[in-house]
């Protein structure tokens, strides 16, 4: 086989008859067709399927009669189609003629049909190209069929499986392993801050990073698992013969890690983390609606906690909390329309009544119950999927309402909350630099307030993030400093620039002496490391006193000022001033005396 068709002018076709006078014959019109075409010949059907098995054997056309010594020409048609090529155009070539043969021919999936009586160049030449024909029309056919299909079971974008075919996928894993016992996990995965850079940076980016990510976890992962994007920025795998929690969690150490490597596009390094959920089979049964449900609550468990992947366990499940996911819900749909208020509480200088700063605080009302209270909102907010998009909205929104008051202000800074889970996510710190500098901020105004529990729990992430911070002139407050596990030791480590008595002390201030003791130590501690000192819940007047006498003056409460909207601070700023009689340069004004 020299010459073989390259799907232009080379034809290779095969001769199956057994009378060695029509062989010649149709070889002999063969090589009048203008085209180059190479024939083989075989005399019966053993022969014939001697050929078409063999491992290098390729056949573009074949011309086959019926009458075969060895029996009916037209039972090679299956082997023929299997073997070869299903759609090969097979020309009938028979001495039997009539209209019923002929449809009788085409009927059992013959192409064409030529009685020997009547063959010429002509008529042998059109059977060819017809034939040459039929099978492009058939290949072309069967490929946008394939496409169809292919396109109905893969994400249009990073050509993973969809969620119809990781769950086919899926019910026979189930299928499998309850017939033999094969083990297999579910992987959830969902991304964190993808909504951000889609937002922020365009979805050329956002597709940017689904496409590079779907492409590394294909390539390192098994062929016999299937990594499938579900929509939006979740994906899910399916990890076969994995029979142990310690298997599972480390392809899921290895997928996170394959998923916070940086992602370059137009320029630019983008990070990406991800929560992952893990549910085991046969561990937690055979059905794969229960296992997607256990996989996707693991992964929202990951997403509340401090563990990137978590293996769910059957005995630990909970419905949840009613209302739980509609208020999630509707806190999304609120994130997406920006009808969340930040509402700003002051801080001030309770000796000489200076602002120092602001504290911005989220406020919502629902449309359809009403105000709900922040600390509401704040926990299920921090047990969802919705903390990073929800920090990165605040610290947008806040940033830019402070950069439209920093001139008016005389130097008063501005404090923004931050959860505690935000200090393990990879390139906050980039994304807190970034926010800062589009908004053209000073960034020794801004304060980040943490609570003081978060210190405690993870120490080493926490100081790399605050020295991170402070390289480039960002402060960060100790919220709520007593409310936690209090280690005064956390003070000499952690490069803090402000702690925050807890309200909890200062209610029970005027009354209680463990609590002015513990203001007393607060005081001579911050005062040795130079760390300011603010005292919360400073109600009224006798509180101030007597902090003040104790050497906390820095204060910030009801007493001085209730949090107000946005649109209030610089008029409430004029009117403070004014009654305190400070200037622009945030001092008291220095009257000169006049003699009498």
């Amino acid at each position: 086989m020299d010459n073989l068709h390259n799907g232009t002018q080379d034809i290779h076709a095969l001769i199956v008859d057994d009378d060695d006078v029509d062989r010649e014959k149709l070889l002999r019109l063969l090589r009048r067709v203008p085209r180059n075409i190479t024939v083989e010949q075989a005399s019966s059907q053993a022969e014939a399927l001697g050929m078409i098995r063999r491992p290098d054997a390729h056949f573009d056309i074949v011309f086959l009669d019926f009458g075969l010594k060895d029996g009916d020409g037209r039972e090679l048609l299956p082997e023929i189609r299997a073997e070869i090529d299903p759609d090969i155009p097979v020309i009938a070539v028979t001495g039997d003629s009539g209209e019923q043969v002929a449809a009788d021919s085409i009927k059992s999936g013959m192409t064409e049909f030529l009685n020997k009586r009547s063959l010429s160049p002509e008529r042998v030449a059109a059977s060819v190209e017809e034939g040459m024909a039929w099978r492009k029309y058939r290949q072309e056919l069967r490929k946008a069929e394939e496409e169809l299909t292919h396109r109905g079971l893969h994400d249009p974008l990073t050509d993973l499986p969809n969620r119809t075919l990781f769950a086919d996928r899926l019910s026979q894993a189930c299928a499998r392993a309850r017939r033999s016992g094969d083990p297999f996990g579910v992987v959830m995965i969902d991304l964190d801050r993808f909504k951000e850079i889609n937002d922020s940076l365009g979805h050329a980016a956002g597709d940017a990073v689904l496409v590079t990510l779907g492409r590394r976890m294909r390539e390192h992962l098994r062929e016999v698992d299937t990594i499938a994007r579900l929509g939006g920025d979740e994906f899910a795998v399916l990890l076969q013969n994995v029979d142990g929690d310690g298997s599972a969690l480390a392809v899921a150490a290895k997928l996170t890690e394959l998923i916070e490597q940086p992602i370059v596009h137009d320029g630019r390094l983008l990070y990406v983390g991800a929560s992952m959920g893990v549910a085991l089979c046969p561990q937690l049964g055979y059905s794969p609606e229960a296992l997607l449900e256990a996989a996707d609550e693991a992964m929202y468990e990951a997403k509340r906690g401090i563990d990137k992947a978590v293996i769910a366990r059957g005995e630990e499940r909970r419905p949840p909390r009613m209302g739980e996911r509609t208020l999630l819900h509707d806190i999304e749909d609120a994130m997406g329309a920006r009808a969340f208020n930040w509402h700003w509480q002051p801080k001030v200088d309770m000796r000489s009544g200076r602002v120092l700063g602001f504290e911005a605080l989220v406020r919502w009302t629902h449309p359809d119950t009403g105000p709900v209270p922040a600390d509401a909102l704040i926990e299920t907010v921090e047990q969802s999927h919705l903390l990073e998009d929800f920090t990165y909205l605040s610290l947008d929104t806040v940033l830019g309402q402070y950069a439209r008051l920093e001139k008016g202000l005389d130097g008063a800074g501005i404090a923004i909350n931050v959860s505690a889970r935000m200090l393990e996510r990879p390139g906050f710190v980039a994304h807190v630099v970034e926010a800062i500098r589009r908004h053209d901020v000073d960034p020794a105004r801004v304060v980040l307030e943490l609570t003081e529990t978060a210190l405690i729990a993870h120490p080493s992430q926490a100081k790399r993030v605050i020295e991170q911070l402070q390289d480039h002139g960002i402060s960060l407050s100790i919220d709520d400093f007593g409310a936690g596990f209090t280690s005064f030791g956390y003070l000499r480590e952690f490069a803090v620039s402000e702690i925050k008595i807890d309200r909890s002390y200062i209610a029970r201030f005027t009354e209680n002496r463990f609590d002015q003791s513990l203001v007393t130590s607060l005081v001579v501690l911050c005062d040795s490391l130079g760390i300011p000192l603010v005292a919360e819940g400073v109600e009224d007047n006798e509180t101030q006193a007597m902090l003040v006498a104790m050497g906390c003056t820095c204060g910030q409460g009801y007493g001085i000022c209730r949090p107000m909207p946005y649109e209030d601070v610089r008029g409430w700023v004029d009117g403070w001033n004014a009654s305190h009689d400070i200037g622009h340069n945030g001092h008291r004004r220095v009257r000169a005396s006049r003699r009498a």
